[in-house]
Parts: C-alpha cells; sequence; structure tokens
C-alpha cells in the first residue's frame, strides 16, 4: 500500500504500476498546490488513475465525483464506488458490517477509533472485494485479522502513564475535515469531557475553521510554533483568529508548551496534541516513551 504525498497527477508515488487505485475523500487542503475548488483537487487526485486499473472511490461530494468518473472512463479504468448500501455501522457507531454479496463481514471493531476510521475500513474492505474477483487471494481471516491490530501512530492515538498523570491524545489532523473528526470522535470517546489543546500550524490553513470546530471541546489553547519554516507566526494567529471565549496562551517551543500545560493539568485531565505531522512526530520522538 503505497500513499500519495500530495495530490496524484504530479506526486512521486505516480511512477508505480498499481494493482488498484484508490480515492477516499476530497476536501479543500493545499489549494495553493491543487487548486481552490473541489473539482480542481479532484482533477489532480485523479492522475494516479491508470488505463484498465480498477479505482475504487469512496463517497464523494458530487462536484469530486463527476471528476473522477471522468477520468476513468476516459482511461478505461474500471471503477467500483463504495456506497452506503454496501455496509452499516454497528454497536453504538463502533463496529462495522460489510454487506455485499462477494464479501461479507458483521461486527467487525476496527482497531483505529472514529466514525471516518469505519468508513475508511468499508472502503479498504470494497478494494479487497475488487481484488478478489481479480484472482488475488485474501482469506477473510487476514482481513479481520488487519482490521483488529491496525496500528497507525498520530491517529486519534491515546497514551496514558499511569494514573498521576493527564491523559494525552495525539492527532495529526491539519485541515478542517481532520479537526472535524477528531472532534466527533473525542466525543464518542470522551463523553461530555474538554481537553486541554497543545496545537502548532503550518501557514495557508482553514485555521478559523479548524477553531471553530476545537473550541466545542477546548478548555484552553496552547500554541507553539512549528520545526519548520512553514510554521504560522504564533503572534499574528493569536490576533487574528476568533477563540470563541476559548482561553489562548503560546509557548516559544513544543518543550516549553508541553511542559507548562503538564504543570497545570490534573491527573484526570486530556491533553491533545493536534495540529501538523510536523508537532506530532517531535512529540512521539521526545516524550512518547516517558
Amino acid at each position: 500500500m503505497i500513499e500519495t504525498g500530495l495530490g496524484g497527477r504530479l506526486d512521486a508515488t505516480n511512477v508505480l504500476d498499481p494493482v488498484a487505485t484508490i480515492i477516499t475523500d476530497i476536501s479543500l487542503d493545499h489549494a495553493e498546490i491543487l487548486g481552490d475548488t473541489l473539482d480542481k483537487i479532484a482533477y489532480e487526485k485523479a492522475g494516479i488513475i491508470k488505463p484498465g486499473v480498477p479505482c475504487v472511490i469512496g463517497q464523494l461530494v458530487p462536484e469530486a465525483r463527476k471528476v473522477i468518473e471522468k477520468v476513468c472512463r476516459q482511461r478505461k479504468a474500471p471503477r467500483a464506488a463504495l456506497r452506503r448500501g454496501d455496509y452499516r455501522f454497528s454497536a453504538r457507531g463502533q463496529g462495522l458490517d460489510f454487506l455485499r454479496k462477494g464479501l461479507q463481514f458483521k461486527r467487525l471493531a476496527p482497531s483505529l477509533p472514529g466514525r471516518h476510521q469505519l468508513q475508511n475500513c468499508a472502503l479498504a474492505l470494497k478494494t479487497v472485494e475488487v481484488l478478489r474477483e481479480k484472482g488475488f487471494s485474501i482469506p477473510k481471516q487476514a482481513v479481520e485479522f488487519g482490521v483488529k491490530n491496525t496500528v497507525w501512530p498520530g491517529r486519534f492515538q491515546v497514551l496514558t502513564n499511569g494514573a498521576s498523570s493527564p491523559t494525552l491524545v495525539l492527532d495529526v489532523g491539519h485541515n478542517e475535515a481532520g479537526v472535524a473528526a477528531f472532534v466527533e470522535t473525542f466525543d464518542r470517546v470522551f463523553p461530555g469531557r474538554r481537553c486541554r489543546v497543545l496545537m502548532g500550524f503550518v501557514r495557508r490553513k482553514q485555521h478559523q475553521r479548524m477553531i471553530d470546530h476545537l473550541a466545542t471541546i477546548a478548555r484552553e489553547f496552547r500554541l507553539v510554533p512549528l520545526s519548520t519554516r512553514r510554521t504560522v507566526d504564533i503572534r499574528d494567529m493569536m490576533a487574528d483568529l476568533d477563540w470563541r471565549g476559548v482561553p489562548v496562551k503560546r509557548s516559544a517551543s513544543l518543550k516549553t508548551g508541553y511542559s507548562a500545560l503538564s504543570k497545570e493539568a490534573s491527573p484526570d485531565d486530556i491533553i491533545a496534541v493536534l495540529g501538523s505531522h510536523y508537532l506530532v512526530g517531535e512529540f512521539l520522538a521526545k516524550y512518547a516513551d516517558r
């Protein structure tokens, strides 16, 4: 499984000769590179579609789906679209039934939390169905094992360090869609709770929209710069955004920001670290084993 780094048409991974291509969802991200509308971004992502190679498509918004379907027709790529009737959520939204005639599962419990991960799981199962039809031997037991044992650092990753320390939740969500999924998952996993948010962002993102989502679960924001030239100016960000009544402070680094939050937090608190692969990656490297 190879994931594109950015877009698809001009991505380095596009030199590969795949057995199938998968397009999950499409949202407004990296608009300065990929385009400022969903159909423009869809065109870039459609660049991975290869002549004669099956393309598995998630539940896209209409303007994006039309672009993907058009490219599939042009390149004579068989199209397999995941439809809402192919699956259903079970067990209070934490499990999945897959209902295709050629591949059925009941009460699958993916290891990755979140409703969006259930949808990703359904798309992966759709891909398994397509590959099995092409002659690939993929036992159902192997699928069940993979779904139940997937580990993906930085995707609503919950870390605990004994009863005397606050719970940590790490998430690399860095656009509005990713942050909205994080908030929805937080509400499901920690109903009625609020968290202290340690966050850093790169420039040219939908920062206000992300804050609007986070403010519904945050008791405090702590802004830190990222270890990259792409980091936002946190002074400007503090001044320019509406923080929806949530207290916001800044720190000069991840180290000082995390130290400040750790001193303020009680053992039953939750600290969320999110906003960027840069931030979560640095946090995992420095603090995950402590």
